[in-house]
């Protein structure tokens, strides 16, 4: 069996997604910095390995299917939303969205935030919060460093 040519073989597929904010993301009065990538780290995945990882919002990592979850180095994404103190924000993610390697695709799903999408900048004007999703493996990924960027809103 190939993958769109590749010889068969158990995949190793490295992902490193970067995620941006939109510049409406810099709406005043508040404001939101990305603090940390999301990354779901090396993958054994492909020819004939199916599945499913996931990289929680508190930072733990699982897997279902046939995929491998390799070493420790994975995170979930990390920002701080900066404001007055007193004012409501709203935080806007995707429900999914795509990363690609050339022509090859995989979706991260349930993309889920650690605090309520909306609240109030407590004291101190800062709020800091952490997304997680889940990455889809197809049974033919081929092996590459998949990235995408992720929008991120906060008004």
């Amino acid at each position: 069996m190939s993958a769109k040519g590749m010889p068969a073989k158990a995949g190793a597929i490295f992902l490193a997604l970067r995620l941006l904010t939109a510049e409406s993301a810099i709406a005043a009065p508040t404001s939101v910095t990305r603090n940390q990538d999301f990354n779901f780290g090396k993958v054994a995945g492909g020819a004939g390995r199916a599945g499913t990882v996931t990289i929680t919002s508190a930072g733990s990592r699982t897997y279902s299917g046939s995929v491998l979850p390799l070493g420790t180095s994975f995170s979930p994404a990390r920002f701080t939303i900066t404001g007055t103190v007193g004012k409501s924000y709203t935080i806007t993610l995707p429900a999914e969205f795509t990363i690609n390697a050339g022509g090859d695709q995989m979706t991260v799903t349930a993309v889920t935030p650690s605090i309520p999408l909306t609240g109030v900048i407590p004291a101190g004007g800062t709020v800091s919060f952490s997304v997680g999703g889940t990455l889809n493996v197809g049974a033919t990924q081929r092996n590459a460093l998949y990235s995408s960027n992720m929008n991120v809103t906060v008004k």
